[in-house]
């Protein structure tokens, strides 16, 4: 689910991960919640609503900030629930409160069927980060390792008490929300636009990458 990829980053097993799931006795929620997640890894269960896991970051940040931890707290928002208002608060509160996280907007083109267009007037979102006061940059979401060096700058602005980052992930939703509004995702864009999209799936652009590094080859 959701945040898979950050389970398996942060060291949580991919059994616990699927007890989560499944929400069994012995998950590390005990069955109370089928989110992924588990503290003892660093890893909160997300919040379905996820503009809300902005604010919740936010204050994760503060007391890592008031204990003088050196860590640094780090969540997702898409471009339609940026537009909540536990989203603004927390990325206010953030940036007033100077703490160390990072905020990562996807610009996925597309929430829920609704399109950027409809619920966004900008055409970007380059100008967000400076709205709030915030350090911030966008990274091509589709290339893993713009990803992963406009993170590790990020991180690296947070421990040295620099404050908050907002970092824009360019990218684009190929898929609904879930399998009971596919049809509907599919008919929001014409066909050429995933084609073009598809073209830049992050795993494969990642697998050129090392094949032209010579670390893998295509046997």
């Amino acid at each position: 689910i959701r945040n898979a990829a950050a389970c398996c980053e942060m060291g949580m097993p991919v059994a616990d991960m699927l007890r989560a799931y499944l929400a069994t006795a012995d998950s590390p929620s005990r069955g109370r919640d089928v989110h992924v997640g588990d503290l003892a890894h660093g890893v909160l269960q997300p919040i379905s609503h996820v503009g809300d896991m902005v604010p919740v970051v936010a204050g994760i940040a503060l007391t890592f900030k008031l204990r003088r931890e050196g860590r640094v707290a780090l969540t997702w928002v898409g471009d339609g629930s940026a537009k909540t208002a536990a989203a603004h608060e927390g990325l206010n509160f953030a940036a007033v409160q100077k703490v160390p996280a990072i905020f990562i907007l996807q610009n996925n083109q597309v929430a829920l069927g609704t399109r950027l267009e409809a619920h966004h007037l900008p055409k970007d979102f380059h100008d967000w980060p400076a709205s709030y006061g915030m350090f911030g940059a966008t990274f091509d979401g589709n290339n893993v390792l713009d990803a992963y060096a406009a993170t590790t700058l990020a991180a690296e602005r947070c421990r040295r008490g620099e404050g908050p980052v907002m970092l824009v992930a360019e990218t684009f939703r190929m898929g609904g929300h879930a399998t009971h509004d596919e049809a509907e995702a599919r008919a929001t864009f014409p066909a050429a636009v995933f084609e073009a999209w598809g073209a830049r799936d992050p795993v494969g652009l990642y697998e050129e990458y090392l094949r032209e590094a010579g670390r893998t080859s295509r046997e």
